[in-house]
């Protein structure tokens, strides 16, 4: 743990006993983090920093009767404000603009591929909608919405295998009805 971090406003108590969270939970807080997103190791370090850093400048974490169960909800909470800003920033959803990969802005602009761009999505939508609705529902949450199958499992109160197969169908239907697959 990086002293620079716990000397904040710590004192020498806090200090210690943030420090000995670090040592004991740094690798179950990394695994907790890495099953939600993935092997992005340099985020989720920071995610964990993240976590020891709200300890340090909260309350009298010496007197907690539960320091794991603690942690581990201030992990959640760091993740919860991670999604919010996401989401907010829509940070998943950009991409630099790059003239020899998108075009140019010219023909980005054009009426005829907003308009084809538009019909494409109706498309989808409607295609969408043939589906029933759990299978809607599952495809959405994984596609749109970015939940892992355990986390769709959790919310629905249905298996992963079960999810799988609502993906499967989905995905082949779409792909038939937008005449994307390659016979």
């Amino acid at each position: 743990m990086n002293d620079s971090v716990i000397a904040l406003n710590a004192t020498p108590e806090k200090a210690a006993a943030i420090e000995a969270l670090s040592r004991r939970f740094r690798v179950p807080l990394q695994r907790f983090f890495e099953k939600r997103l993935g092997r992005r190791q340099a985020e989720i370090d920071d995610l964990v920093q993240e976590v020891f850093l709200h300890l340090a400048g909260g309350g009298n974490i010496e007197s907690v009767e539960r320091p794991e169960a603690y942690l581990f909800k201030t992990a959640s909470n760091v993740l919860n404000d991670r999604w919010r800003r996401l989401t907010a920033r829509a940070a998943e959803a950009h991409e630099p603009y790059d003239e020899a990969v998108h075009g140019s802005a010219r023909e980005t602009l054009c009426p005829e591929r907003a308009l084809l761009g538009a019909q494409a999505v109706e498309q989808l939508v409607a295609a969408l909608y043939e589906l029933p609705e759990r299978t809607r529902v599952v495809w959405a949450l994984y596609h749109l919405e970015d939940l892992t199958h355990t986390e769709i499992g959790r919310r629905l109160g249905i298996t992963v295998s079960t999810i799988e197969k609502h993906i499967g169908r989905a995905s082949a239907h779409l792909l038939k009805r937008l005449d994307l697959q390659h016979e």
